[in-house]
């Protein structure tokens, strides 16, 4: 009687194909995990362009009325600040009668936005600011 020890062709074979599409699963997972790291990368790099515009704008003690536009690397950012009416404590029926006139109330909205495809990606952050009238 004798005994053999190995395995078939068939074993090896069904062996191999399990195995490749175990190997090929995994490396469909690290694409996809790179891809969206790189996104995660990009929407932080854009919001770190956004918010120190943001932050150097709120500082300054005069307020640049009107758009400004520019680039940082492959992000294209575009800043608006224009004068905005209170709208805080007034409704429909009683609109807000007590308006200051020493101080005005500006928003700033800076969007930038990033990608080559046809519809770039974008992100949108918005302020206001309470200036005293000179």
């Amino acid at each position: 009687m004798s005994t053999r020890r190995g395995f078939t062709l068939l074993e090896v074979m069904i062996a191999v194909s399990i195995a490749a599409i175990g190997i090929v699963s995994l490396l469909e997972l690290f694409g996809g995990s790179m891809r969206l790291a790189r996104a995660a990368s990009d929407q932080t790099r854009a919001i770190v362009i956004a918010s120190a515009l943001m932050d150097d704008v709120l500082w300054k003690p005069e307020l640049p009325e009107g758009d400004n536009a520019g680039e940082t690397g492959d992000y294209h950012w575009l800043m608006s600040v224009k004068p905005v009416d209170p709208e805080l404590g007034s409704t429909e029926d009683k609109p807000l009668e007590d308006i200051s006139e020493d101080y005005e109330l500006y928003e700033i909205t800076i969007q930038v936005s990033w990608g080559q495809s046809d519809t770039p990606k974008q992100i949108t952050l918005r302020s206001r600011r309470l200036m005293e009238r000179f």
